[in-house]
This record gives C-alpha cells, sequence and structure tokens, in this order.
C-alpha cells in the first residue's frame, strides 16, 4: 500500500500562499494602493474595471499613478470571473505587486463594498480577518480499495494525499501473513484454512486505523481544522469510531461521496464545497438557536465579554458592522465615546468599524470568530443583532 505523505503542507496551501503575501507587506515602505474588488461581471463584462475604477478616483492618486494603477489591474482581471481580487500596489513602478484571487470575499470594515480601497499602509484586516474566520475542512474518503484525503481551503479544494490503493497486493501479504514477514510464509493456521471474511475485517481495521494516522496529521496541521468523513455507510461508521476523541470534536459532518469516487480534484471541487456549506449552515442554524436561549448580544456587552475572556466564540454578520470607539494607541475597544473616555479620559480616540480591529480583540480574548452569509447572517440580524458571542462553557 502506497503511503500517504504526512508534512506541514498538506494542509493549507491556499493559507500558506497568502501568509506569504502578509509576510511580503511588512517590510514594505511607502504609501500602498490596497484594493478588495469584486470581480463578478454578470451581463456587463466592463463592471469589474468600473467598479475598480471608481475606488481608484476617491484617493488621492495622481492621474499618471491612477492610470498605471488601472492598467495593471486591468491586466490582473483577465480571464477572472467570479471571486474577489485582492491587490497591493506600490507608486513605484519597479516596486510591489502582490494580488490573489479569493473564492471566498472577505468580510470588509465598514460592511459589504464591491470594490473598496485605500491609499497609505497596506490594508491587510479583511485578509487577517478572513483567514481567522475560515477554517480549513480536511475530507477523508474510504472504501474497500483506496482512500484519498482533501483539503478545501477557502474555497479552494487541493487533494493533500497520493492516491492509495488498499488492495495491492504487496499490502495484502503485509495484514494477511504471519509476523515473520517472510514471502510465502503463511499465518498460523495456514492462508488456505484462514476464514477469508475474517481476514478481510482484520485488514480493513489496520487499513482504516492507518487512514486515521495521516488524517490526524493533516487536521493537526493548523488549529480549528475540520474534519469530514466520505463514503458508504460502513466505512464512514468504522472511520468514525477509530477516530481519536479530539478528532472526534473536529467532526463537521459525514455523507455519501460522489457516484464516481475516482473523479479529478476539479470534480470533486463542487460537491465538497457543497457539503461543506451545508453542514456549516446547519451548524450556524443550532449555533443560533443557542444564541437566542443563552448567547450575548449587544456591541457593549459583547465588547465586554471579550475583554474578560468570557466568549468561547463571537459571531458577525458578513455584510454588516457596527462602528465602536477606539482609544488610540491601544487596543481598547469601546461601544461609544462615552465608554471609551472611562479607559482613556484625556487621550485621542477614534470612531471605526469593528472588523477593523476584531481579529486582535478576539485573539486577546481568546475567542473564535464566526462570520455569517446569506441566510443565517439575515437570520443573526432579525434575531439578535449584528454581533453577538457564545460564553465559554465550563
Amino acid at each position: 500500500m502506497s503511503d500517504l505523505p504526512v508534512s506541514d503542507t498538506i494542509a493549507t496551501p491556499v493559507r500558506h500562499e497568502l501568509d506569504e503575501l502578509l509576510g511580503s507587506l511588512g517590510g514594505q515602505q511607502g504609501p500602498l494602493l490596497s484594493l478588495y474588488l469584486d470581480v463578478y461581471a454578470g451581463n456587463d463584462p466592463n463592471a469589474p474595471r468600473q467598479r475598480a475604477d471608481g475606488a481608484l478616483r476617491a484617493l488621492p492618486l495622481g492621474r499618471d499613478a491612477r492610470g498605471r494603477f488601472e492598467r495593471q489591474l486591468l491586466y490582473e482581471l483577465r480571464g477572472a470571473s467570479e471571486g474577489t481580487l485582492v491587490a497591493f500596489l506600490d507608486e513605484d513602478p519597479k516596486g510591489l505587486l502582490a494580488t490573489r484571487l479569493l473564492k471566498v470575499a472577505p468580510p470588509l470594515p465598514g460592511g459589504s463594498d464591491p470594490a473598496a480601497a485605500r491609499w497609505g499602509d497596506a490594508w491587510t484586516a479583511p485578509l487577517e480577518l478572513l483567514m481567522a474566520c475560515e477554517d480549513p475542512v480536511v475530507a477523508v474518503f474510504a472504501d474497500e480499495r483506496r482512500a484519498r484525503v482533501f483539503v478545501q481551503d477557502l474555497g479552494e479544494v487541493s487533494e493533500a494525499s497520493a492516491y492509495v490503493r488498499a488492495m495491492d497486493p504487496g499490502g495484502w501479504r503485509r495484514y494477511s501473513e504471519n509476523a515473520t514477514g517472510v514471502p510465502g510464509t503463511p499465518a498460523r493456521g495456514g492462508s488456505g484454512q484462514d476464514d477469508f471474511a475474517s481476514r478481510t475485517e482484520a485488514w480493513t481495521a489496520r487499513f482504516v486505523a492507518d487512514v486515521i494516522v495521516r488524517v490526524e496529521s493533516a487536521v493537526a496541521a493548523h488549529d480549528g481544522t475540520r474534519l469530514v468523513l466520505l463514503g458508504d455507510d460502513r466505512r464512514r461508521s468504522q472511520l468514525q469510531e477509530a477516530l481519536p476523541v479530539p478528532l472526534k470534536g473536529s467532526l463537521l459532518g459525514s455523507g455519501p461521496a460522489p457516484a464516481d469516487p475516482d473523479l479529478d480534484v476539479a470534480r470533486w471541487s463542487e460537491p465538497l464545497g457543497a457539503f461543506v456549506r451545508e453542514a456549516l449552515h446547519q451548524e450556524d442554524r443550532r449555533m443560533l438557536a443557542e444564541l437566542e436561549s443563552s448567547g450575548v448580544s449587544g456591541t457593549g456587552e459583547v465588547l465586554a465579554a471579550l475583554s474578560r475572556g468570557e466568549l468561547a466564540t463571537v459571531v458577525i454578520g458578513a455584510d454588516v458592522d457596527v462602528d465602536v470607539v477606539r482609544c488610540l494607541g491601544t487596543d481598547w475597544l469601546a461601544e461609544s465615546e462615552e465608554a471609551a473616555r472611562r479607559v482613556c479620559p484625556d487621550g485621542p480616540i477614534e470612531r471605526t468599524p469593528l472588523k477593523q480591529h476584531l481579529t486582535t480583540t478576539a485573539k486577546r480574548g481568546r475567542a473564535r470568530i464566526r462570520v455569517l452569509r446569506g441566510p443565517d447572517e439575515e437570520a443573526l440580524l432579525a434575531r439578535i443583532g449584528p454581533v453577538a458571542g457564545l460564553p465559554r462553557r465550563g
């Protein structure tokens, strides 16, 4: 049986690229253009370019610089039909050009905007918030003959393992012969006398354990990674029973695989993405019910609970935001100027979108961030409000 590779690169390829991009921005000097652009054109192929042009015209840019940025963006937009283009461009024509097309839109401070741009220091808060709220998902498929391990990270699916053929003759010998490993030496009682079904079950148990070891490494590569089990009922049941306790806590869902499990990664992407979205939707519905019964709501109440480390999860909508007041020179956030003045009575303050600072605030309070989209966001706004929190248990 061929081995599944175990390495740090198994889990989050897209996240790794974004970490490198953010790292490249850290040493930049001088102002940058930061742009988050919805590239969906709909019936107007010029729509993305027009959005970008409108966003750039609102910035303090010279005509020549704006024209050069527009030409660079036009080049980056070629062939892009959906997603969000993230771009960081230097005023120097020979300077930084960092772009990435994302399948999942970053939650923007201030709320939804099809073209949000800034001029100055690199505006990385939306990217950092996206990476904090969108956990990778490891999906394992197994049947009688093979196992495949996939990773969905920020909307993109990759295959993390080599293709595994469980019924490889060498692998069958390894699991059915005696411990000496001598070719041709049968297990006790003779291979011809062994009960075939019993030998198959013993081999299957070892195969499942082998898969679990590799899945455990994939899930452990990034904090918060979720797990999905795919395949027929019997194999999924075997896999789930073999999960260590920490992995069981990471389980997001379990369900059937595509009709043809030998599909290439590109054709696995859509059904796997749909399964993950539905599993997260069901989880969000349960979370909304819990928020209604025992959650913390209201901007001031959530910020106070976060500051005391009392929240396990802070929940916000993707397309809306609330304003908070920050004491400049600190990470302290308050619901109002009056509340902020109790912390910095004489210091400077600013009114700012909560999402601009939520990643730092949640990390300081040891809380995870959950961003709701679509119908789940609508339910959050209608039933609870734009921001809420789940208290820690125990």
